[in-house]
């Protein structure tokens, strides 16, 4: 049986601009960029309330 599991981040300003994968391996550290990959290209990670679909796309500040 899978689990549905949520984590909320929030990544800091120092990590802007970095590709999403790279950024989630710091704090899923007991994970794999690929198994990272896997989720993101399995609609898993949502950044700022979207679906992110390319382990690649760097992520900007959030804007108010």
């Amino acid at each position: 049986m899978l689990k549905n599991i949520k984590y909320t981040l929030i990544l800091p300003q120092t990590q802007l601009k970095q590709r999403l994968d790279q950024a989630l391996k710091q704090y899923f550290t007991n994970h794999s960029r690929s198994c990272i990959k896997k989720w993101i290209l399995n609609e898993c990670i949502l950044l700022n309330g979207n679906i992110i679909k390319k382990p690649k796309k760097k992520y900007q500040e959030v804007k108010s």
